[in-house]
């Protein structure tokens, strides 16, 4: 073990980018943990067959988010490491993200000892600031911190995997922390996302599946009432908001796309 972290991925049906992104992983020296949610099809299993550094894992079909997460971090704990990095497999990133975030871990560790998680991304300030709620991709996990969490809710499939430990993280005391200012991360360029202009704005919207804003919503109201179950009223109330504006963006990206409405980059 010469690198201080991990990267951890869950993939279904990856593609060429993934792939290289892997392969750029591995030769920088970075254990790489992969879950694999579409093992039908081959190609992430050759790759990790030929490259030592990329360690395979599978359930032989999809178990979603929560399981897949909570695979790749207990492994890499079981193995030594205290700190995993994990992407979305469509989220771009670089070697300079990698030493970033490293860097920024190795000189920071102490400080750290606290939190269960730190989201790093593209925008905002180089510097550690606590924060209710973090995505997934990005986020640098501590491994010791989820395995008392029990690691991820896996009765969460991928919608609300993320704000569920948030949550969890909130009833044990645990902060949640974001850094900005992130190196070669890249979270726009490989998303499905249109883009509208409303106003001399522009917005970036997805039409998602109606089984996708199902499970979103079925998430979501799981999670409200397990944060008023454990008397966290102001978590409950952030999610419900954030509820509310995805329903009503999602209403109205289909109102766009029907009538053809504002332009399209």
């Amino acid at each position: 073990m010469t690198r201080k972290i991990a990267v951890g991925i869950v993939v279904y049906h990856a593609g060429v980018e993934l792939l290289r992104r892997l392969e750029l992983t591995s030769a920088d020296g970075i254990e790489v943990y992969v879950f694999d949610n579409s093992p039908d099809i081959t190609n992430v299993r050759e790759l990790a067959e030929h490259h030592p550094g990329i360690h395979y894992f599978t359930c032989g079909k999809n178990l979603g988010l929560g399981v897949g997460i909570s695979t790749v971090c207990a492994n890499a704990h079981q193995q030594g490491y205290a700190a995993l990095l994990f992407f979305d497999q469509d989220t771009g990133y670089n070697s300079k993200t990698l030493s970033y975030i490293e860097n920024n871990y190795v000189n920071n560790i102490d400080a750290y000892k606290n939190f269960s998680a730190i989201a790093f991304k593209a925008g905002g300030e180089a510097l550690v600031q606590d924060v209710p709620l973090l995505i997934n991709s990005g986020s640098l996990y501590f491994l010791d911190k989820l395995k008392t969490l029990n690691w991820l809710d896996c009765s969460y499939f991928v919608d609300s995997v993320d704000y569920k430990l948030c949550l969890d993280s909130l009833n044990k005391g645990y902060r949640i922390g974001s850094c900005g200012n992130t190196p070669g991360f890249d979270h726009v360029t490989e998303q499905a996302d249109s883009r509208y202009r409303i106003a001399g704005r522009t917005y970036s919207m997805r039409a998602y599946s109606w089984s996708r804003i199902k499970d979103t919503v079925s998430s979501n109201i799981k999670l409200i009432f397990s944060a008023i179950k454990s008397a966290q009223f102001g978590f409950a109330l952030r999610i419900t908001k954030l509820l509310a504006v995805y329903c009503a963006f999602q209403a109205l990206v289909r109102i766009f796309n029907t009538l053809g409405l504002f332009k399209r980059d």
